[in-house]
């Protein structure tokens, strides 16, 4: 029974290396494929990103979230594009919840037609989001490698079809997320920060602060921890990789729920997800030739599953 999230060292294909370690790439191979087919979730470290980014992007995105809700609301996210701010109880990952989510956040998705960010307001803002993101995907692609390795399949199978992320051509979107202090919200019955999902695409990868809440469902249903480890970035299956993968890989439903000690209540949260999502264009078919699911088209499934989770904008109130 899988009880805990694994956590596995990335030192034999660090960005700090030019190439795999040769001695010990097989086992970090091995060691990923066993944590994707059993939890779909693991913690990496000694991955090679600079601390100094990760600080920064969490730093100058409280900054951010620090302004008023009217100056926020100024780069909100329109509703036909995926860029930009969302207030507190826009977003609902579990629509069988009656209420939002308490949390807000910030998209970076550079396929946006119209990419505003608060310049004037946090004029570091911008540059610590796009570093990040500029980081993350040479890290995402050699996670991408050791995936395609464990599954029997060429090295760059999964990386050739995930080479625009960063460009109009790719959904991939960093999203910075802030979970406020809750005593003085009015939090309603069964009102989660994060209600229970699964990720809609190929792999998220999330950098955390020191907050616990976090929690994944594992394969017999129970929901376990994943509290944040210093020096460890959180890497997870999305639902498209799951079908792409005819469910060898396991997109398990993961939720971020409300302190229980009162003390905690007035503590605040942060965390930094990156999205990785297959190329525009790229059809999704079952790997294993077993057509278990039919073909579609990347962005037209992530578009179905964007649908339902977004209140539309003007249905909300400010406060």
């Amino acid at each position: 029974m899988v009880d805990s999230v694994p956590v596995i060292d990335f030192s034999a294909y660090s960005l700090e290396r030019d190439s795999p370690d040769a001695e010990r790439i097989q086992q970090l191979v091995d060691n990923v494929h066993t944590a994707l087919t059993t939890i779909g979730f693991m913690y990496l470290k000694n991955f090679g990103i600079s601390k100094q980014k990760i600080k920064d992007a969490f730093s100058y995105s409280k900054k951010f979230f620090d302004l008023t809700v009217n100056e926020k609301l100024q780069y909100a996210k329109p509703d036909d594009e995926n860029h930009g701010y969302f207030q507190m109880e826009r977003e609902g990952l579990n629509p069988d919840r009656p209420f939002k989510d308490l949390k807000e956040g910030f998209n970076y998705a550079p396929s946006a037609f119209n990419k505003m960010f608060p310049d004037k307001e946090v004029p570091e803002f911008r540059r610590a989001i796009t570093d990040l993101f500029e980081a993350v995907i040479p890290l995402h692609q050699r996670i991408l490698e050791v995936m395609a390795l464990g599954l029997g399949l060429d090295r760059h199978y999964l990386t050739e079809r995930h080479k625009l992320m960063g460009t109009a051509k790719s959904t991939a979107t960093l999203r910075t997320l802030y979970y406020p202090p809750l005593t003085n919200v009015e939090v309603k019955k069964d009102q989660v920060r994060c209600g229970e999902h699964s990720d809609y695409g190929g792999i998220t990868l999330l950098f955390q602060d020191t907050q616990a809440g976090l929690e994944v469902r594992n394969i017999h249903d129970k929901w376990i921890p994943a509290d944040p480890k210093e020096g460890t970035v959180v890497v997870n299956i999305g639902d498209l990789m799951q079908r792409w993968t005819s469910d060898k890989l396991i997109a398990s439903k993961h939720r971020v729920m409300l302190p229980v000690e009162q003390i905690q209540l007035q503590k605040e949260r942060q965390s930094i997800a990156f999205f990785g999502h297959p190329d525009n264009g790229v059809i999704i078919e079952c790997i294993d030739k077993s057509n278990k699911y039919p073909p579609i088209e990347s962005v037209a499934y992530l578009d179905e599953r964007f649908s339902v989770t977004y209140t539309s904008s003007s249905k909300l109130k400010t406060y």
